[in-house]
């Protein structure tokens, strides 16, 4: 009889291994099918022993063993991507089978039993020590290295893996790269089809000739031995990082999967994150090329301070402003085309009582409602939960008619310029009028299309614009300065230079606040300065890359979770834990309380810490290197 040690491929399963028993041996790293609970689940086996001696002490043991066939065991990841799995889940307190049930396709597991996998064969290949670069330019300069390093991956007999965030950004890539090699790319992404998805997988699997893998994050579990460079493009992109559990970030663990296939790594973008420049300065990473601080591409770019008395009006500021509308009425008569930034949808994303001063709240979940115009009038719609009303009511504190709306929603930006410009075609992106991604596509070709023609959209449409534009504007983004995120100069100044290198002519900018230094590290590409200020602030506060967060949540019922916060205050007080003092109401009724620790980074993983963790009930989330600490 052979005892056999599986990692179960699920989530919400507490323990790292489980341990079942088989009549023959199973090869290691073998899928598995085995009993969890009341259903069957994928598992990799980890060990394969003959117990044969140890029938009595088995038979007499307290617990019993279940069976699991191992004539339908297959062979589907490399060795070294179940070693990253197996550190990467380390890094984010989770277990591997929590970080590869979030990094294997699930139609891939789902089909094993009746797909036929492509043998995993070994390739000859020159490795490179695990090298870890950085390249910091515009998109075009880097998408010419990157078909060089295809190009010289090739040449080697070696394949290349370009991570991608999101399914927009592995499509513009193919368009850039595939010319001369598109029998060789291979394009994957959540949204396919199962069927085209499995049919890619296959193929990429089995063709003898290197390849290039344009994928995002949840196939890098792809067996191709072969890979000896792997390329993190927009790699300030938030899209990296998952908003549900385990709250794994993929680019923290394609550099574990570098590392074990001692590949190397290139991590992409303009601007880089603050952490990865860091790293650079420190001398962890090193460059592809030297890192373009200073001397950025760009348009001329152009400030409105919105406070100005030209721009009031009636005690109202103005939502366009004169220099937007002339900038607007020369995209016309030049038959050009012009894009209009607008950071928050609806027509406002806030309203306040002039009376008492209070927002008004969303009645499920209390969260600030967003004033839309609809064909049934204006309502207020909370983005948390979903919820709707009529806007026709008065303050719930003191009962006053005058609610006041504030700060600029995309559909008040709209309204605005359709009198103002009542010929002109104005197309508009955000989720509530592109509600996919066809759509969103179909929307910014007929943009393009029109002569003379403007485009309003939130950050969801800079993903659309594969093509310059006349004239950008800023219509406003003062609402981000105002959110409680740590990372908020960062977004902002990464938001402006992509809407810049679009931008053939000029960019204008409306802003209240003309002072905050980050306009100006846009204006003259002062990357160089914008870093060493960021830096020196984190290190003050005990930021990230000085020390790794992380943020552990319960929600329930307000008892309930406070009681929970105080035990794990108990639990980590050695760890000097921070216990958020009141808690958040959130959907359905229920409030949600938030504890925080900071490691020193080169503690982490902390193996005493990592294991209390761990052993927490299921209802505490763990997120390690959150992108909010709200």
């Amino acid at each position: 009889m052979q005892l056999i040690n599986v990692i179960p491929i699920s989530k919400g399963v507490s323990k790292e291994t489980l341990t079942y028993y088989s009549a023959n041996p199973i090869k290691e790293g073998s899928v598995v099918s085995v009993p969890l609970r009341k259903k069957m689940v994928p598992g990799i086996v980890l060990s394969s022993k003959d117990v044969g001696d140890l029938k009595a002490k088995l038979r007499s043991a307290s617990f019993a063993l279940r069976k699991i066939d191992g004539n339908m065991a297959k062979m589907l990841f490399l060795p070294e991507f179940i070693s990253a799995a197996q550190r990467a889940a380390e890094h984010f307190a989770t277990t591997t089978g929590a970080m590869l049930k979030a990094t294997v396709p699930s139609i891939v597991l789902d089909e094993i039993e009746k797909t036929k996998v492509p043998e995993i064969k070994e390739y000859s290949k020159i490795k490179s020590n695990s090298e870890k670069l950085i390249l910091q330019s515009e998109i075009a300069d880097r998408f010419v290295s990157y078909k060089s390093l295809v190009r010289e991956g090739f040449a080697r007999n070696s394949s290349v893996f370009l991570l991608v965030p999101t399914m927009q950004d592995a499509e513009k890539a193919q368009e850039l790269l595939k010319k001369g090699i598109d029998q060789y790319t291979y394009v994957l992404y959540g949204s396919l089809t199962k069927k085209e998805m499995l049919t890619r997988w296959k193929n990429a699997i089995k063709s003898k000739h290197p390849v290039l893998i344009i994928a995002t994050g949840i196939f890098l579990s792809i067996p191709r031995s072969d890979i000896a460079t792997f390329i993190v493009e927009r790699e300030n992109s938030r899209s990296y990082k998952q908003f549900v559990r385990p709250f794994i970030d993929m680019r923290i663990f394609a550099e574990f999967f570098a590392k074990e296939m001692r590949a190397k790594i290139i991590f992409g973008d303009l601007p880089l994150k603050v952490e990865t420049m860091w790293r650079y300065k420190e001398g962890e990473l090193d460059e592809l090329s030297p890192p373009k601080l200073r001397t950025i591409r760009g348009a001329r770019q152009t400030l409105i301070d919105m406070k100005d008395i030209k721009h009031q009006k009636a005690g109202h500021f103005e939502i366009i402003s004169t220099e937007l509308k002339k900038l607007a009425l020369d995209t016309i008569e030049r038959e050009k085309n012009m894009f209009i930034f607008t950071v928050r949808r609806g027509l406002s994303p806030s309203t306040v009582c002039r009376d008492c001063g209070n927002a008004v709240l969303c009645h499920e979940c209390e969260a600030p409602v967003v004033l839309y115009s609809t064909t049934k009038g204006n309502r207020f719609i909370c983005r948390a939960c979903g919820a709707a009303r009529s806007a026709n009511e008065r303050c719930k504190s003191c009962a006053s008619w005058k609610l006041e709306t504030l700060g600029i929603g995309i559909q008040l930006v709209e309204k605005t310029l359709r009198q103002s410009f009542p010929q002109t075609q104005i197309f508009v992106i955000d989720k509530d009028t592109a509600e996919t991604h066809k759509k969103a596509k179909e929307i910014a070709e007929k943009f393009y299309s029109t002569k003379g023609s403007i485009l309003l959209g939130t950050e969801m449409a800079l993903f659309y614009l594969d093509r310059p534009v006349r004239y950008s504007a800023v219509a406003t983004m003062d609402s981000l300065f105002s959110l409680p995120e740590w990372r908020m100069s960062e977004k902002v100044l990464s938001l402006l230079l992509k809407i810049k290198e679009i931008t053939e002519k000029e960019l204008l900018i409306q802003t209240r606040k003309p002072d905050q230094k980050v306009f100006d590290y846009v204006e003259k590409g002062n990357l160089v300065d914008f870093y060493k200020e960021e830096v020196k602030k984190r290190k003050q506060f005990g930021y990230p890359p000085y020390s790794i967060f992380i943020k552990i949540t319960v929600v329930g019922e307000n008892e309930r979770i406070t009681k929970e916060m105080k035990y794990i205050e108990k639990l980590l007080k050695k760890y000097d834990v921070q216990i958020y003092p009141s808690s958040i109401k959130v959907a359905g009724g229920k409030y949600a309380m938030h504890g925080l620790l900071r490691v020193p980074r080169e503690k982490w993983p902390d193996k005493e810490l990592l294991e209390i963790l761990r052993s927490m009930p299921a209802y505490f989330a763990i997120d390690v290197d959150p992108e909010s600490l709200l």
